[in-house]
């Protein structure tokens, strides 16, 4: 009784959704920044684990995600190589540029920083993530 009943209920819902009018975007040219309030900002962001990749240079060491991720769950995907921002974040920070984005928000590879968990930060963690704030300031983002 219970399936038949969630069966009726998800049935009525489609019906619902199907009833509503619905606008096609046909493309993305339809809409422009000014279709949106002038206090609007525009950004993306990056988890450092799908972006950064580097995993196992400059002394970082496996986080949980390394260890989840090579276990077989990921379905062989991991992010040892990602998007490869620790080597190109100048030029992922030029096509942010160039695509008109205000706004960059990005997360710190903690097992980059402090490789052990607690003691000392590593200087070439700091040093890459100086550098991306730097060329992110220099390229009016903050």
């Amino acid at each position: 009784m219970e399936s038949k009943s969630s069966f009726n209920l998800v049935l009525n819902l489609v019906l619902l959704l199907l009833s509503l009018p619905l606008r096609v975007v046909l493309s993305v040219d339809e809409y422009s920044r000014h279709d949106f309030p002038l206090d609007f900002v525009f950004g993306s962001g990056t988890s450092a684990y799908q972006w950064e990749g580097a995993a196992n240079e400059d002394g970082r060491t496996p986080s949980v995600w390394d260890t989840l991720a090579h276990d077989g769950d990921m379905h062989e995907e991991n992010g040892d190589v990602a998007c490869d921002g620790y080597h190109k974040y100048k030029e992922d920070v030029k096509l942010m540029v160039e695509t008109g984005i205000d706004a960059y928000r990005f997360s710190i590879s903690w097992s980059r920083l402090i490789p052990n968990g607690r003691g000392p930060i590593n200087p070439k963690a700091l040093k890459f993530y100086n550098n991306l704030i730097n060329e992110l300031i220099n390229n009016g983002f903050i």
